[in-house]
């Protein structure tokens, strides 16, 4: 992938994360969205499709989007990343093996 085939959106990205390299440069995902004029969930959806593109990205909580700058860093946005997809994998699994009639069964409708 080369800079120049990205989406014009995916390259201001990046461009707005080259300035925050190191996670105590850290920038807010909705501070990052709106200074690129774009709504949380499309900055998400971009940088997870950059995340598949190999695009060492980092994110964590408290404080945001990062590149990071050394495995230490690149380990706790992977972490990170990782507990996300537990608890989605948690919510799906128990969605999958939920009653159809749970919820008369549960407040006795």
């Amino acid at each position: 992938m080369k800079f120049k085939d990205l989406q014009k959106l995916d390259q201001d990205i990046i461009v707005a994360l080259s300035r925050h390299k190191g996670i105590d440069r850290a920038i807010h995902g909705k501070t990052l969205a709106q200074s690129l004029k774009i709504d949380l969930r499309t900055l998400q959806s971009r940088i997870e499709f950059l995340q598949r593109n190999h695009c060492a990205i980092g994110s964590v909580d408290s404080q945001g989007y990062f590149i990071p700058l050394n495995e230490e860093e690149r380990r706790t946005g992977i972490i990170k990343k990782m507990k996300s997809g537990i608890a989605i994998n948690s919510a799906v699994d128990g969605y999958m093996v939920a009653d159809i009639n749970w919820l008369d069964e549960l407040i006795g409708g």
